[in-house]
């Protein structure tokens, strides 16, 4: 728990300083990713290297290209959160913010040697006072001062309270963000490599119960089969139902007509396949959007189909590698909204060794939808 002279001598320039140097490492990833991928993949895809050997070089360098992309894309996110944690959720003196918390403190060291007062690193407010005591003012002078120090002092514990939170959530989410031996990779993680311990036996039970949760309590079987089927170890794929998605999902649908408008519509006749774009759950939408946000969280979506004149046949597909515990995206706990599913919280890194352990398995989940059509 930091003390309140940790908060005055916070140097939050010094996090934002080492937050900006983190962009030059980007840099230098970018440029060794170009170069790998002009002088090393592309020539060795374009030369059509065939049979057993060829094949696996390919896949060799394609791994490599994809460990160079998932470090990047670390490094970017940890870039914008140290940024983000230093300068507050609402910019510079954000109250969530380690710039705020320092500023609330400054604050109120100011009022207290205003009124000749201490704060102690523990948020206690020290006082003393020259008095008469046969002056007939002195009870209320004294209570005044009192009342006055009651009040810092509260709010000193309030403030250091929030900086406790803020500690211990930064801390978790350290973990995360640049993961841990075993789940550092943001894609493609090596399954099995390490032999289960007692923690992932622990994990294992507890997740388990979590899909029992999610079955029974919920009455939430996709999210429940996810689950299951992550602890199963299998990793063969999974095939979902994206018009069932866009029935269950408000912001999944909204998102999808979107696209239509804002890119098909503008496009010339013929064949088309838009990019791959993210999209999620909203839980406040209703029980449904919230069972696919605990199922997947967010996904990629596409369309693909043809558009002559006004109008438009096409299907949408979606995908997710259904993983855990990756740093760029900061997930740090598992719980079901307030405390966790029977009570527990679980850590999304710890979650992820069960795959480095082979007790669980990553794995891919697709769909496509029938086609449909639209018209202006």
């Amino acid at each position: 728990m930091p003390g309140f002279y940790a908060l005055l001598q916070l140097d939050v320039a010094g996090l934002e300083t080492f937050a900006d140097e983190w962009v030059t490492v980007h840099r230098k990833l970018t440029e060794a990713r170009t170069g790998f991928h002009d002088d090393v993949v592309k020539p060795l895809h374009e030369d059509h290297w065939r049979g057993e050997g060829g094949r696996a070089a390919q896949d060799y360098c394609d791994r490599v290209q994809m460990d160079i992309d998932a470090l990047d894309k670390e490094v970017r996110a940890l870039r914008n959160f140290l940024d983000t944690e230093a300068d507050g959720a609402t910019g510079r003196g954000g109250v969530k913010g380690l710039a705020g918390l320092k500023l609330r403190a400054e604050n109120l060291q100011r009022e207290a040697l205003t009124e000749g007062m201490n704060i102690t690193d523990s948020g206690t407010v020290e006082w003393e006072v020259m008095y008469d005591p046969n002056d007939p003012e002195t009870p209320k002078m004294l209570d005044e001062r009192r009342n006055t120090a009651d009040s810092l002092q509260t709010r000193v514990r309030t403030l250091l309270d929030d900086a406790a939170e803020d500690d211990e959530w930064l801390a978790k989410s350290l973990k995360v963000i640049f993961g841990t031996v075993g789940n550092f990779e943001s894609e493609n993680r090596r399954f099995g490599i390490v032999e289960p311990t007692a923690k992932d036996r622990q994990v294992y039970n507890q997740l388990n119960n979590v899909a029992a949760y999610f079955a029974v309590m919920k009455g939430w079987p996709t999210a429940a089969g996810l689950v299951q089927h992550y602890l199963d170890g299998s990793g063969k794929p999974v095939e979902v139902e994206p018009q069932q998605m866009m029935n269950d999902i408000p912001a999944f649908r909204k998102d999808v007509d979107g696209t239509l408008e804002n890119d098909v519509r503008k496009r010339g006749d013929g064949p088309f396949t838009t990019e791959w774009s993210s999209t999620a759950p909203n839980p406040a939408d209703g029980d449904r959007s919230m069972e696919w946000y605990y199922a997947l969280n967010h996904f990629q979506y596409r369309l693909v189909g043809e558009k002559q004149g006004d109008e438009i046949k096409y299907h949408v597909e979606v995908q997710k590698r259904y993983d855990w515990g990756i740093p760029s995206e900061h997930r740090a706990t598992v719980s079901g909204g307030g405390p966790g599913p029977m009570g527990m919280d679980l850590e999304q890194a710890d979650i992820a060794h069960l795959h480095t352990s082979g007790m669980a398995q990553d794995f891919d989940v697709s769909g496509s939808s029938d086609e449909m059509t639209a018209r202006s």
